[in-house]
């Protein structure tokens, strides 16, 4: 028969291994569910463009509660920390996700103006065709198209028009500025020589410029360039100077 000596022993023994799986299960509770001890955000094309600082985008975090330090990585959504930061009029894109030791990384992208619109309303399309406000700290140069012209315009055929300005290696270096008098009348101005180039309406524009393109380089580099004041495209298979 045991002793009460025996006993107490066997059952401070127990107790001590139930403390000992205790700690056991909450520490590998704590390695299976790290606490978020560390936030990176990175602008990954901020070499590019800085038209939002990392500043900013944490206090925006902080405002909407979503700067989880602290929080069980577990209890932190990378998809609404995405969506909010997306409410950001200078992001495209966002991508958070969770590193082992409790690193949450967040990565966001900028949006790209492709041209200034200075209408009634003055605002950037960007390259994906939306509307994208003014900003101050965006500087980067881009084509401006001033006059009368909508949004369905110049989220139609003149972004067209002015992505193919963009990606001719002639014409992206003489033209920065384009004049829209009515919807059928657009007007250029050739930075290069003080021209303005009547183009008319914008559809076959791509096809008048490369007829040009050849009388510039052909003719006018080897004559020299006439003091036009306006060079008229809108007439079919003619090119029109006037002084």
């Amino acid at each position: 028969m045991l002793s009460k000596q025996a006993i107490v022993n066997g059952l401070l023994a127990v107790a001590m291994a139930i403390v000992v799986i205790g700690a056991g299960v909450t520490a590998s509770r704590r390695a299976a569910d790290p606490v978020c001890a560390k936030i990176s955000v990175i602008i990954k094309d901020s070499t590019d463009r800085q038209y939002v600082s990392v500043g900013e985008l944490r206090e925006q975090l902080h405002q909407a509660g979503l700067w989880q330090i602290g929080q069980p990585l577990s209890k932190i959504s990378c998809q609404q920390i995405e969506r909010h930061l997306l409410t950001h009029s200078m992001l495209r894109e966002a991508e958070c996700y969770k590193l082992a030791k409790g690193e949450l990384r967040i990565l966001v992208r900028q949006r790209q103006p492709m041209m200034l619109i200075q209408a009634d309303e003055h605002y950037y399309l960007d390259t994906d065709r939306k509307i994208m406000p003014i900003r101050a700290s965006v500087s980067t140069p881009v084509v401006v198209v001033k006059g009368r012209i909508g949004k369905q315009q110049a989220q139609g055929e003149m972004y067209d028009f002015v992505e193919w300005l963009s990606d001719n290696r002639y014409w992206r270096q003489k033209i920065h500025t384009i004049r829209v008098i009515n919807p059928k009348m657009i007007e250029l101005l050739d930075d290069s020589h003080n021209y303005t180039i009547v183009l008319g309406a914008l559809p076959g524009a791509e096809q008048r410029l490369d007829a040009l393109e050849k009388l510039y380089e052909k003719g006018f580099a080897r004559i020299g360039y006439p003091e036009y004041k306006q060079i008229d495209l809108q007439y079919s298979g003619q090119i029109v100077g006037r002084k």
